[in-house]
């Protein structure tokens, strides 16, 4: 075992086993007390309140002062700080099960760390789901994992029998969801999306350029990610080149664009209900990278909370692209992209915040803050980003999750401004109340230098 391996294992330990503490009585009963409530139940600030969490749901909201706190709870002083909801990572990712357990715990509190409370992770594996159970029996601090399956593609997924099969085998296995991806048959494509159906069970992700946009919404595809086939539906019917150019070459497509069709494409996805799990800030500075990695290491420091060996391909994948691409066309397509979104947004079409970390340069937890920070920058009022992360995640899953009330998801985030008035504030974290146990700003740092340190050793 080298000494890298060994420190990380030792991390693991310090960060496993750590049950939240109860009353004695098998309660666990945290009291934030005098904090200002950011419930996102609309656009509003709640001064001066008391909110009582027990056992992972608010069970008692209202002034202070005037809200009974339990014998025996943790108060957290909230004076002078806002509490709201937990954010939601829409498109994440859970290591390699055949790396070192340290590393996917690692990726588990890096997540916590930045407020994200809630993965629906979008590659599954078996190891997933006890992973989940760990979680959530408090053996582990981690934000509560949504399972997607294994990916479903071209590759893995050959015939109609093979997507009929699978749907059954991952529903029964316990995945939440399917992950479709690309390079699937129409015919297969459309035997899953029959099959999902009858067992009950939602599928999203990459829209297959044989399928396309427009198909895969009326199939009842619940989400599409990376504004996948977005670009290449607004290219007029019989101008589409004879091959698709594929997930690395929508550039292609620029000339051949007429951005007249984007009504036809919002309402198409508000007809079908869908949703769009953007990840701006990846397919910008990695998948269609224009910039060399030089930059996005200066830029990106938290990348020292990841294996080096990861950062490393991420560094060659970025200039590989830089070198063999064409800048002046990556940004005409990045603001294409852009421009997509704004009209989706404004239509009235469901965002939900996603970043496909860990990714290139995507840092899990860190990465959601950055694509909160775009879409800002993009015209988005930060209550509207925050809403894309929590309330609206919660009408999408129809859940308890993503406002602060009575009954509610106690996953909440302490943090020192207040983040409807900058979207900076979010990121400026006190603590952060996940599956029942709060880990405070210093517990956070702590854990974040052992991280640091165990992939420097």
């Amino acid at each position: 075992m080298t000494c890298s391996i060994f420190a990380i294992v030792m991390l693991s330990i310090s960060c496993s086993e750590v049950q939240a503490p109860t009353d004695g009585g098998g309660r666990n009963v945290t009291a934030f007390v005098g904090v200002n409530v950011v419930p996102m139940d609309s656009e509003r600030v709640v001064e001066n309140q008391t909110v009582v969490v027990e056992n992972g749901h608010v069970a008692a909201l209202g002034a202070t002062g005037e809200v009974e706190i339990p014998k025996g709870a943790t108060r957290i002083d909230g004076a002078g700080k806002y509490l709201m909801p937990g954010l939601a990572e829409m498109h994440g990712h859970l290591p390699n099960p055949d790396l070192p357990a340290a590393v996917t715990e690692n990726v588990l509190f890096l997540y916590v760390a930045n407020g994200v409370t809630t993965v629906r992770g979008m590659q599954g594996h078996a190891s997933q789901i006890p992973l989940r159970g760990r979680i959530d029996s408090g053996e582990l601090i981690g934000p509560r994992l949504i399972l997607g399956s294994p990916s479903m593609s071209g590759g893995s997924v050959a015939t109609v029998e093979d997507g009929k099969r699978l749907v059954q085998e991952y529903k029964a296995a316990g995945f939440d969801l399917l992950k479709v991806h690309e390079n699937l048959s129409p015919e297969v494509y459309d035997a899953i999306a029959a099959t999902a159906k009858e067992a009950g069970i939602s599928f999203g992700g990459h829209v297959t350029d044989t399928v396309g946009l427009f198909h895969a919404l009326s199939a009842g595809q619940t989400t599409v990610d990376h504004l996948d086939n977005y670009v290449e539906a607004l290219v007029p019917e019989g101008q589409a080149p004879q091959d698709a150019p594929g997930l690395l070459g929508a550039e292609q497509l620029l000339s051949r664009i007429d951005e007249s069709r984007l009504p036809q494409v919002v309402k198409a996805t508000l007809d079908a209900d869908a949703s769009v799990v953007p990840t701006m800030v990846l397919w910008e500075s990695g998948i269609y990278a224009t910039r060399p990695s030089a930059e996005l290491l200066r830029e990106r420091t938290e990348v020292r909370y990841m294996p080096k060996d990861m950062v490393e391909r991420w560094v060659k994948a970025v200039d590989e692209r830089v070198s063999a691409s064409d800048p002046e066309m990556l940004r005409r397509l990045a603001e294409l992209r852009r421009t997509i979104l704004e009209a989706l947004h404004e239509g009235g079409v469901r965002i939900l915040l996603g970043t496909d970390s860990p990714q290139i340069f995507s840092v899990p937890g860190f990465s959601i803050h950055r694509e909160m920070q775009f879409y800002v920058d993009s015209g988005m009022s930060p209550y509207e980003v925050i809403s894309s992360g929590t309330r609206v995640v919660g009408d999408y899953f129809g859940e308890n999750f993503g406002t602060i009330a009575v009954g509610q998801s106690g996953d909440l985030i302490l943090v020192d401004g207040n983040p409807l008035e900058d979207i900076k504030n979010v990121s400026r974290i006190s603590g952060v109340m996940a599956r029942g146990r709060y880990v405070s700003r210093d517990e956070i740092e702590k854990k974040l230098e052992a991280i640091a340190a165990s992939y420097e050793s």
